[in-house]
């Protein structure tokens, strides 16, 4: 969704200087939020053990500018809010993936870096980004602050997210197929957010967002299947009876993607998703 980030000669200019003056390393801590004399924390270890060891997967939680959209006013995650959304993607997110795919399939596509913003990113159109793929394995997922696992707007809201960009990330290994672009081409458009629910579904699009583009309309659609379930979906191509053969279409396309490309029955997969997504909502009212 952001492919570059430009740092302004000037910001180069400073800290090039500042480099060669006082000897302040690149990677130095941000003075004042929390990076100062660090020493791994019981939350470092736990991300150690669980993600970076077994699967290569940092996550950058303490606050670093420069790895976000410096371009907007965001805010530092919560510490406290961490555990909460990381159980969150590694039960409804990793485990059906590795269970489908094989114990190697989040290495062979990995998501290597996650960053975790406290804030949603708000845009001069009136809309918020709450999450971004770039770089080919990197993702950013903003508003953490604001999630709560024992609410399932939010648990969906949090898991619709890390499927949306982690199928950005699939589609750079094994593209979506080119018939995908023509089935809805005519709706796509850079004004989606001017569209509401019920005109995009009756367009055939999941989300107002899906129409966006053709491969926001592809990582949308897989995301709904995946979390919100196919009885939501199921739901949704009834109530529009003219739309009803594009949504059947469109998901008849996403199941034999996951098939070809990656040999994961979509249908199993969607069953461990919404399984792993009750687990977590009612374990966690407990």
């Amino acid at each position: 969704m952001k492919p570059f980030k430009i740092i302004p000669l000037f910001l180069l200019a400073i800290f090039f200087c500042q480099c060669k003056q006082e000897e302040v390393l690149p990677n130095a801590p941000i003075v004042n939020l929390g990076g100062e004399n660090w020493t791994k924390s019981n939350l470092d270890k736990l991300i150690f053990e669980n993600f970076t060891k077994p699967y290569n997967i940092e996550v950058k939680y303490k606050w670093n500018p420069y790895e976000t959209n410096f371009n907007r006013t965001l805010v530092p995650p919560s510490e406290s809010q961490v555990v909460p959304v990381l159980r969150a993607l590694y039960e409804a997110w990793m485990m059906p993936f590795e269970k489908l795919g094989g114990k190697t399939f989040l290495k062979d596509n990995p998501i290597t870096k996650f960053v975790l913003v406290g804030s949603p990113e708000y845009q001069s159109d009136g809309t918020i980004i709450l999450g971004t793929a770039e770089g080919g394995t990197k993702v950013t997922i903003n508003n953490v602050n604001e999630f709560i696992l024992d609410n399932e707007a939010s648990l969906v809201e949090m898991l619709t997210i890390i499927h949306h960009e982690y199928t950005h990330i699939l589609n750079q290994t094994f593209i979506y197929p080119v018939a995908w672009q023509q089935i809805s081409n005519r709706w796509y458009t850079p004004t989606w957010f001017n569209t509401d629910q019920v005109a995009a579904n009756q367009q055939g699009l999941i989300t107002p967002y899906a129409k966006a583009s053709a491969k926001e309309d592809f990582a949308e659609t897989v995301a709904f299947l995946l979390v919100r379930g196919q009885d939501t979906y199921d739901w949704i191509k009834d109530q529009y009876p003219d739309a009803a053969p594009i949504f059947k279409l469109k998901q008849d396309i996403v199941e034999k993607y996951f098939k070809d490309a990656f040999g994961i029955n979509f249908k199993d997969l969607q069953r461990e998703v919404q399984q792993a997504l009750s687990n977590l909502f009612f374990s966690s009212r407990l």
